[in-house]
């Protein structure tokens, strides 16, 4: 018995602890179960009112493995659908997503998530010729009494989803599988191993008004990745790392004024990356790179900067400084080849 107490004191310290924790950063490295599950853990942090990051890793392919565990539960599938589909959507705020669910008067979040920070960057693409396609092979699939896992699935749809427009990667392919999961176009069905339970996929209530062409599927496709990768390639051809530096210094000293937040808060790398290559000149061209809460609070700082970093001298990527037709450069130094020699007697 006094085992028990002690557990349950000691459990009782370490809830008040976190409870009095200063928060900043929470990270789910995987999917939550329900959208009730995901407020309460990423709600831990700013719980004193400064800004703070919540980040949830996901992809696709993580439903079929969480709805493998949480089926037979008592609205297991509904709840965990749920959350898959906040994480799908690349338009919706994800601060009104959350009070949507819990049946609230909606609140935007003004630019705080990565949605409305970054919505003009989405486009939204038809792929019922797909959608089609997916109906079409796993009707075959099920006369001939196979199953087909999502991971299956798309190995297969790389292959024959030649001339129907777009090609889709293998992540944009997972992404419509789920989607058609979760708009009843295709279903779950899950049979129990010796060493696990598969999740299998199967034609679904829906899935006749898609081969009719009764049902239009569209996907939400984000051009941020594509586009932040090639000004990042042309940042590096461009040889100019003098900026990030100077951006760098940047966050940590506008971090330290607004209440001692984590840098990353302020400027991720990607961001700064992304400012060095394209150095926006006015508060429109730094919004649709960094967000609208961000341009509002930092804006100012960070164009000043970029402006000071123009006006001075160049830099190129080895740390050389253009002056009046003379270029310092660093020397470089050759390290000597030091050989060693062992005598035959060693052993």
């Amino acid at each position: 018995m006094e085992s028990c107490k002690s557990l349950w004191g000691r459990w009782h310290l370490v809830w008040e602890l976190t409870s009095q924790m200063v928060i900043r950063f929470v990270v789910h490295h995987s999917l939550s179960k329900s959208m009730e599950t995901y407020y309460q853990e990423s709600g831990r942090a700013g719980r004193d009112g400064l800004p703070s990051e919540c980040v949830l890793f996901f992809r696709p392919a993580d439903a079929p493995r969480q709805s493998s565990m949480v089926f037979y539960e008592n609205s297991g599938l509904k709840n965990l659908y749920d959350i898959v589909r906040y994480c799908q959507s690349k338009r919706e705020c994800r601060r009104s997503a959350f009070f949507r669910h819990f049946a609230e008067p909606l609140q935007e979040c003004n630019g705080m998530c990565d949605n409305c920070a970054f919505s003009n960057e989405v486009e939204e693409l038809d792929v019922s010729s797909h959608a089609k396609l997916i109906v079409s092979m796993l009707k075959d699939i099920q006369e001939n009494d196979q199953r087909v896992t999502m991971l299956q699935l798309v190995e297969k749809l790389k292959v024959k989803q030649k001339n129907l427009g777009p090609d889709l990667k293998k992540d944009e392919l997972e992404q419509l599988v789920i989607k058609l999961v979760l708009d009843h176009v295709l279903k779950e069905e899950f049979q129990h191993t010796a060493y696990a339970t598969n999740a299998y996929v199967t034609a679904g209530p829906l899935a006749k008004q898609v081969l009719q062409g009764n049902k239009i599927i569209k996907v939400e496709m984000s051009t941020r990745q594509s586009r932040t990768s090639s000004s990042m390639k042309s940042s590096k051809r461009e040889r100019s790392t003098g900026l990030d530096d100077k951006l760098d210094e940047l966050r940590k000293e506008l971090a330290s004024i607004h209440g001692g937040i984590f840098p990353h808060s302020v400027l991720s790398t990607q961001q700064i990356s992304t400012l060095s290559g394209q150095k926006p000149k006015s508060i429109e061209e730094l919004e649709k790179i960094i967000g609208k809460l961000k341009t509002e609070k930092y804006g100012s700082r960070i164009l000043e900067e970029i402006a000071n970093y123009e006006s001075d001298p160049q830099k190129d990527a080895d740390g050389s400084k253009e002056t009046k037709g003379n270029t310092v450069k660093k020397l470089k130094t050759k390290k000597a080849l030091v050989v060693l020699e062992s005598s035959e007697d060693e052993t």
